[in-house]
């Protein structure tokens, strides 16, 4: 039974071939590989013995399936919001009405959480014309409802890690749990990230608009605006999106950070602080466009957002289109990411892609995550690509 389980691949073992210490403590590896006794096929899962090799196949199960979520979920809402947006835009029924909230006494500050600050708007436009943002709430909702789900301590790795810890400050053992984190899968929790800030930012222009529709000579409140938090927020995604080799959110998060700049310039009195913010403003555009420059294919539909953003930080326009058809074409493909009827493969940064037809390599591509090298010429893969076998037998059990 070792033998079958190949115990020697996942052990040291001593002369009389008894286990001392742990050879591979992180290598994934599928829940195929979780043999049957040979004499009467019976399982082997319920022998103590395996126990750590058949809860690491089952972690490594747990953890494709929570790719194949991130994924299906991430698609629905990132079609939906370009369109409601649109739809927005064209929206003039509502605008009057939504204007006359910025009139009578007393103040308007935007400022805090990101989320505060849809709370404070949203009291704001409902009063005055309800039916405006409606749906962009709901959708905000569902979004925020993804994230809490895809987030990095709610994944199979970390929900052990916790447990294992939890069980040892009980018991008061000693020791620390630790594990190889490079099996977290982040890209669920970055592109929710990406599509929050880009509905909030959204929602923000939207309200910066209605409010210099304001009648000229009526009373309009005072107003104040705080956006820290919010560029905050578009530093970490920055940050993850870099971490995790991850192109388009990472040129995303700077043109977030420069319409959130703009959004600020155009509403402070100081002219010394307008000019700062300006000049920050222009260094992230400029950021997100060396990005694109770069990485063409990665950031496909992002340059029209650039050059909106511009056009922001000029002072010409508020409100800029947040999708094309560029962008659209990729979510999808992304819709069919796992899909396909030919094989799957990993680049050298661990990112899945797929080959379709005979699932052959027969060209060289680059990764849409990372920008490395993918398939490949005469039905051999390119260096650092590696076969996703594990990847292909979750799809066909998952029956997509």
């Amino acid at each position: 039974m070792d033998g079958q389980m190949d115990l020697k691949k996942h052990y040291n073992l001593d002369e009389t071939e008894k286990p001392i210490s742990i050879a591979s403590s992180s290598e994934p590896f599928s829940i195929e590989d979780i043999r049957r006794c040979a004499t009467c096929r019976g399982s082997l899962r319920s022998l103590s013995r395996y126990g750590r090799l058949v809860r690491r196949a089952m972690l490594d199960e747990a953890t494709k399936k929570f790719i194949l979520y991130a994924n299906q979920g991430y698609v629905p809402l990132a079609q939906e919001l370009p369109d409601l947006l649109s739809k927005l835009q064209d929206d003039t029924r509502t605008t009057a009405g939504a204007s006359l909230a910025f009139q009578g006494d007393g103040e308007i500050r935007i400022e805090g959480t990101p989320a505060h600050q849809v709370s404070a708007m949203r009291s704001l436009i409902q009063k005055a014309s309800k039916p405006r943002w409606r749906a962009l709430l709901a959708l905000r909702r569902k979004i925020s409802e993804y994230q809490a789900k895809v987030k990095v301590e709610e994944q199979p790795f970390n929900q052990v890690c916790n447990m294992v810890e939890n069980a040892r400050r009980r018991k008061k053992t000693s020791g620390q749990f630790s594990f190889d984190e490079s099996v977290l899968q982040t890209k669920g929790q970055i592109q929710a990230t990406a599509l929050l800030l880009r509905l909030d930012t959204a929602l923000l222009s939207d309200f910066f608009s209605l409010m210099r529709l304001t009648p000229i000579g009526s009373n309009q409140k005072e107003f104040f605006i705080n956006l820290e938090m919010n560029r905050a927020e578009s530093g970490r995604l920055i940050n993850e999106a870099s971490f995790s080799q991850r192109i388009p959110q990472r040129t995303e998060g700077n043109i977030f950070l420069a319409q959130l700049y703009a959004l600020e310039l155009h509403h402070v009195k100081e002219p010394s602080l307008a000019e700062s913010l300006r000049e920050s403003g222009n260094a992230a555009i400029e950021e997100a466009q060396r990005l694109c420059d770069e990485h063409p294919t990665q950031t496909r539909g992002l340059s029209e957002e650039i050059e909106g953003t511009r056009s922001m930080l000029r002072g010409s326009v508020f409100y800029t289109p947040v999708s094309n058809e560029e962008r659209m074409a990729v979510l999808a493909a992304m819709a069919k990411e796992f899909r396909s009827t030919g094989h799957w493969y990993y680049c050298e940064n661990g990112h899945p892609f797929t080959i379709g037809e005979c699932g052959g390599a027969m060209e060289l591509s680059r990764c849409p995550e990372c920008g490395s090298a993918v398939g490949g010429r005469n039905h051999s893969t390119t260096a650092g690509v590696s076969h996703a076998h594990d990847l292909e037998q979750t799809l066909r059990d998952m029956h997509i």
